[in-house]
């Protein structure tokens, strides 16, 4: 009986601290994401296959090989939600300081009520995480979000002081083809957000538009000088 006792104790021991199974970006979106209704026709359980070709672009973050991942595509093709579900995985999977990017401050604003706001408090595993707005210990506003291991900042292309701060090891470049040319007088916006990723070895930069001008567009060009 005694031994018994014993092997069931140190199972239970070996299952608290065993580590958490390897899941990859889209893994994670299939068994934790809950898409809200203000930002999906079919909200509810997120499901990779019905958008399969998403599958590959999330888990290129997960492929050691890569640093940079360039993603050139039309719009209303699921860019937002797979800049989301790779939010997610390092907020709740891979805890990291992640700034997200907008093409100006205003847009940064919009996307964290429209787009953030609902996902965390509709994905479980997220709101445990980050807390309510409501509380008043300061850890999630409008355009910073704390979490065990680490925080979301949503800045502005436009911004200058808000890209040259603190270190960050995933950066996320939304609509960069809509970018200015330069934050203010401190040169190109991407270089500089991609300058903070330098102290991490695992860093990942992530940039996502549709294309605009040929021949002129920020995207096609980081498209052009990648694998394709």
């Amino acid at each position: 009986m005694v031994r018994k006792n014993t092997l069931n104790l140190f199972k239970k021991i070996a299952k608290l601290i065993a580590p958490p199974p390897k899941l990859t970006v889209s893994k994670w979106a299939d068994k934790y994401r809950v898409l809200s209704k203000e930002s999906s026709a079919e909200p509810g359980k997120w499901n990779t296959d019905r958008a399969p070709y998403q599958r590959e672009i999330m888990d290129a973050v997960n492929d050691s090989k890569y640093e940079d991942i360039i993603v050139m595509s039309s719009s209303q093709v699921g860019k937002s939600e797979i800049i989301n579900n790779i939010i997610g995985y390092f907020v709740d999977y891979d805890p990291s300081p992640i700034l997200l990017m907008q093409p100006t401050l205003e847009l940064a604003e919009a996307y964290s009520k429209d787009r953030i706001a609902p996902m965390i408090r509709d994905t479980p595993s997220l709101s445990k995480k980050i807390n309510s707005p409501k509380a008043k210990d300061g850890n999630n506003t409008l355009l910073h979000k704390k979490f065990p291991g680490g925080h979301l900042t949503l800045v502005g292309a436009n911004s200058p002081a808000s890209l040259s701060s603190r270190p960050i090891r995933i950066v996320l470049a939304d609509e960069v083809d809509r970018f200015p040319i330069s934050a203010g007088t401190e040169g190109d916006p991407l270089s500089l957000a991609h300058k903070r990723t330098k102290t991490f070895w695992n860093r990942k930069k992530i940039s996502v538009s549709t294309p605009t001008i040929k021949g002129a567009s920020r995207i096609e060009a980081g498209y052009n000088e990648s694998t394709m």
